[in-house]
């Protein structure tokens, strides 16, 4: 068995996949994002608004660093490819056997799953009062920053647009399972 780290945009179904695959290969899950929290003592958007991206980007590199020590399914926040130490962190540990599966999805299908949670992603919509057409610029925006980064430490990719949550962790497992990188 090998580390199994899901890479993609925020609204990609990076949590929900890992939930799913955690029963269905026997490894355990982390969620990067709540071990986050864990570390801060407080959630995420509270981070941003009281101590900045900066400290936030500096928790999540602590929390991928532990969440790489052990064999598990590790969903990994949107923006965790944003800094350059993270991306190394991830390579090296592709190069050490770990399977680094990019979640894609366009930027449409990105805007409409993240309204369906307006508040949750400071990013996006901090203040919770954004309308379609502003989530989607935005979305847009973030989304070409860091597309090349996801290509760039990913050893899979799954189109997630036209996919359910159980497709979507279908075709991981068979990569997975298959150990097609």
């Amino acid at each position: 068995m090998r580390p199994l780290i899901l890479i993609g945009f925020m609204g990609s179904g990076k949590s929900a996949v890992a939930r799913r695959l955690k029963t269905q290969l026997g490894l355990p899950r982390v969620d990067l994002d709540k071990n986050i929290e864990a570390l801060a003592g407080k959630r995420i958007p509270r981070i941003f608004a009281e101590d900045g991206e900066e400290i936030f980007r500096q928790l999540e590199t602590r929390a991928l660093c532990e969440a790489l020590s052990e064999t598990q399914i590790v969903a990994t926040g949107g923006g965790v490819v944003t800094r350059e130490e993270n991306r190394k962190v991830l390579r090296e540990s592709a190069k050490s056997g770990a399977m680094i599966v990019y979640l894609r999805a366009g930027a449409q299908a990105l805007s409409q799953r993240i309204r369906q949670q307006p508040g949750a992603r400071p990013l996006i919509d901090g203040d919770g009062v954004l309308d379609d057409a502003t989530t989607l610029d935005k979305v847009q925006k973030l989304l070409e920053e860091r597309e090349d980064w996801y290509y760039d430490v990913a050893t899979a990719m799954v189109e997630t647009d036209d996919l359910t949550i159980t497709q979507t962790a279908a075709a991981v497992r068979y990569l997975y399972q298959e150990g097609i990188s």
